[in-house]
């Protein structure tokens, strides 16, 4: 490899690391005790159907799927 991709790497790796990092807070004590309402809980997050969402399905397990299947029957019944 040359100088110049080794030197590249190294600055998009620092460039990664910085862009990563949390951003300092800018609101005041005010500001925040405005937004967090009242009660100090903040308000609910609106949930959005995405193309992720349909992608992820619950997943069941196969004593689960037995166990609905058959509700009614319990093992080491007589008949």
């Amino acid at each position: 490899m040359s100088l110049l991709g080794i030197l590249g790497m190294v600055a998009a790796f620092g460039l990664g690391i910085y862009l990563g990092l949390p951003r300092r807070q800018q609101l005041s004590i005010d500001e925040i005790q405005q937004k967090l309402g009242e009660d100090g809980e903040h308000a609910k997050a609106t949930r959005h159907m995405t193309f992720f969402n349909l992608l992820q399905r619950k997943v069941e397990k196969g004593s689960e799927r037995r166990r609905r299947r058959s509700s009614s029957r319990r093992p080491f019944q007589s008949y």
